[in-house]
C-alpha cells in the first residue's frame, strides 16, 4: 500500500501543472456602465494587462476564455463616485504630491467654510425656534380668549410671515452645508488616495473615515472556496487601469508585494509605468522556477 501509495503522489506531482508552464485563464465577469468603458474597451485594458507579465518569457502566462477560473470585475462604488464628483466640479484630480498639497489647502479651507456656516447656522436655528415656540404660545393664548384685536392680528400676521422667510432661509443654508459636506467626503476620498503612495497625512471628513482601509486600493485579488477574483474599483485613466490590473495578475501567479516603489507588485501605486521592474522580474523568475 505504501509503493501505491507513493507511485500515486509521484503521478499526481509530475501531471500538475507546473506555475508558468500553462497559461492561467481568466473572464471578464461585471463591467459597470458608469465607468464609462464599453465591456470590449475593459477586456482590451485586461488583455494588455495580462500580457505584461508574459513578456519575459515571449508567451502568454495568462488567456482569456469564456470560462477562465479568475472572474475580472470592474465596480464602480465610493472610491470612483468620489473622483468623478469633484472632476464635474472642475477640481484637478491626479496623483502627484502637489496635486496632494493643492487639495489639501482647499480641503482645509473648505471645511473651515463648513464649520462657519454650521456653527451660524446653529445659532439662527435657535433664534427661530425661539421667534416660532414665542409665536404658537400667543396663537394658543389669543385661541383661548376667542377675540383679536386688528392690531395684534397684523403682528402676528407679519411674524408668521417672517418665520416662513426664516424657516425657507434656514433649509437652503442646510442644503448648502451638505453639498459642502459632499464636496468634502469626496475630497477626503482622492487625497487619501495620494496620501497613502507617498506615506503623507492622511484626512477625516464626516463618514469617509470608516469605509477606508489603513491603504487606499484601487483593486484587489482574492482567492477563496476556489474562487478567483480581481476587482477594480477606481482608475484616473488607461495607464491606470492597465496598471492596477497587472498588479492584481501578479497576485494571481502568486506574487507577493516588494519593497522597490517603483515595481508593479509594490504595495502602493507610486509609479506609472507598465514595465516589470528588476524586483518584479526576480520575483516571476523564482516563481516560474519552482
Amino acid at each position: 500500500m505504501l509503493l501505491i501509495t507513493l507511485i500515486v503522489l509521484v503521478i499526481i506531482f509530475f501531471r500538475m501543472p507546473r506555475p508558468c508552464q500553462e497559461a492561467l485563464t481568466y473572464r471578464i465577469g461585471t463591467v459597470d456602465a458608469r465607468f464609462g468603458l464599453s465591456r470590449q474597451e475593459f477586456a482590451d485594458s485586461v488583455g494588455k494587462a495580462a500580457s505584461i507579465w508574459g513578456k519575459p518569457y515571449a508567451r502568454a502566462l495568462f488567456r482569456e476564455e469564456s470560462g477562465g477560473k479568475i472572474e475580472i470585475n470592474l465596480v464602480y462604488d465610493y472610491r470612483q463616485e468620489a473622483a468623478d464628483k469633484l472632476k464635474k466640479l472642475h477640481y484637478a484630480i491626479g496623483t502627484t504630491k502637489g496635486t496632494y498639497d493643492d487639495m489639501k489647502v482647499r480641503f482645509e479651507n473648505l471645511k473651515a467654510e463648513y464649520e462657519r456656516k454650521s456653527a451660524a447656522l446653529a445659532s439662527d436655528s435657535n433664534v427661530y425656534h425661539k421667534r416660532l415656540g414665542a409665536y404658537n404660545a400667543e396663537i394658543e393664548s389669543v385661541r383661548q380668549r376667542g377675540a383679536v384685536t386688528e392690531a395684534v392680528h397684523r403682528r402676528l400676521t407679519a411674524e408668521k410671515g417672517e418665520l416662513n422667510n426664516m424657516r425657507e432661509n434656514l433649509q437652503a443654508r442646510q442644503e448648502e452645508l451638505k453639498r459642502i459636506a459632499d464636496i468634502l467626503n469626496s475630497m477626503t476620498v482622492v487625497i487619501n488616495d495620494i496620501a497613502t503612495n507617498y506615506n503623507l497625512e492622511v484626512v477625516k471628513s464626516q463618514d469617509t473615515g470608516k469605509r477606508l482601509g489603513s491603504e487606499f486600493s484601487g483593486g484587489d485579488y482574492v482567492s477563496k472556496d476556489g474562487k478567483q477574483t480581481i476587482t477594480i474599483y477606481q482608475f484616473d485613466d488607461e495607464n491606470r487601469l492597465v496598471r492596477v490590473l497587472t498588479h492584481e495578475f501578479g497576485h494571481a501567479l502568486g506574487l507577493k508585494h516588494n519593497d522597490n516603489p517603483t515595481a508593479i507588485m509594490y504595495r502602493l501605486m507610486q509609479s506609472d509605468s507598465l514595465n516589470l521592474a528588476p524586483d518584479d522580474l526576480a520575483a516571476l523568475k523564482e516563481r516560474c522556477s519552482d
